[in-house]
């Protein structure tokens, strides 16, 4: 069976309000925008998760906020404490537990875990990313058990840039 990985970024974050903490950041208007433009554009090229893991800081609940009309099922969303600002190990170990069931994985958090787990699952496919942008999604597939990733080979299937998509002006 072929497992699918989609790695979101939450959509870009306010610094302007100095009295919340980091984890209470909520989403600028570009963060807005895009999460409004790029629900539609992801819900029509990426598979619907089976099980979505993600971090519970505000701006990871409010990103997928916007996904889940078209993509994402709320039922099917776990929010772990361990992956606000997870690093890679944290990441891959929830990604390596994840039921052999579960098709299509969506994992939602932060940098620089994500970049971090993204250029390790590339192995040397394609040039290292020094930033994996906010609202971008990395898609990734494999034949191997989910307690496999991160040895097995992937591909990746898709990159997913909202700057890519964003109208011209």
């Amino acid at each position: 069976m072929t497992r699918e990985l989609l790695i979101v970024r939450h959509a870009k974050s306010s610094w302007e309000d100095g009295g919340r903490s980091d984890f209470e950041r909520t989403l600028n208007q570009r963060g807005v925008d895009d999460g409004t433009r790029m629900a539609t554009i992801y819900a029509e090229r990426l598979p619907a998760p089976d099980r979505i893991l993600c971090s519970p800081a505000r701006r990871t609940r409010d990103t997928l906020a916007f996904l889940i009309p078209g993509l994402v099922d709320p039922r099917r969303v776990d929010y772990e404490d361990s992956l606000y600002l997870a690093d890679e190990q944290t990441l891959l170990a929830w990604v390596r537990a994840a039921p052999e069931s579960c098709r299509v994985l969506m994992l939602m958090g932060h940098n620089p875990g994500l970049t971090d787990l993204t250029n390790r699952l590339r192995d040397g496919m394609a040039p290292r990313l020094d930033n994996l942008p906010t609202l971008a999604v990395v898609h990734f597939r494999s034949n191997a058990a989910w307690s496999a990733w991160g040895e097995a080979d992937a591909v990746e299937a898709a990159l997913l840039r909202p700057k890519a998509f964003r109208p011209e002006g």
